[in-house]
């Protein structure tokens, strides 16, 4: 019998770990709480969050490889730019391959490359802060082109991180909004 107390009183704990967990990784269960602390709208089918956030239209998606963030930029820039491990910007560069940004950063540096399709353009958008800001995730995977700008990551759970993400990914696209197309360059 004692045996059999001490058993359920292991699985309790366990059983609360594990729903939790499942809790926190699946959308449809943790997106309605988060959508309401960022002040977005939660749509369950298919689950996402979208509205504006700081002043820009925002969303996330689920996506088969996890979460896509978009932020939308005011006006089409003339730019494209690219950002994530060295590695998997190496992998997708195709023929026309941007040139890469010098990192200002050392942590950035070691861990990320980010690419611009204007040379000039690359330390504006990617500057210091931003640099320092994208160092300090865990998973940086974005494209920035046209009118907006799209981050992969394999999961969004908790306020700090989502919030981190927006900020990076609006301060990507302020800075894609300095280069408009076919416009004076604002910066």
């Amino acid at each position: 019998m004692i045996l059999l107390l001490a058993a359920a009183g292991a699985m309790i704990p366990l059983g609360l770990f594990l729903w939790t967990q499942h809790k926190t990784s699946t959308p449809s269960l943790q997106w309605p709480t988060l959508a309401k602390i960022l002040n977005l709208q939660y749509d369950p089918s298919p689950p996402r969050m979208s509205g504006a956030w700081n002043g820009r239209r925002v969303a996330f998606e689920t996506a088969p490889a996890g979460v896509t963030l978009t932020a939308w930029l005011n006006a089409a820039t003339s730019l494209r730019v690219e950002c994530a491990a060295k590695d998997v910007v190496t992998r997708r560069a195709g023929l026309v391959i941007p040139d890469p940004v010098e990192p200002i950063d050392r942590a950035f540096g070691a861990k990320l490359l980010a690419r611009c399709s204007g040379k000039s353009a690359g330390p504006t958008v990617f500057d210091s802060a931003l640099q320092q800001r994208l160092a300090a995730l865990p998973h940086v995977d974005l494209v920035g082109e046209d009118t907006r700008v799209v981050w992969s990551v394999p999961a969004v759970k908790d306020p700090d991180g989502a919030e981190a993400l927006l900020a990076a990914l609006c301060a990507v696209a302020d800075g894609l909004e300095s280069f408009p197309r076919g416009g004076k360059t604002l910066a």
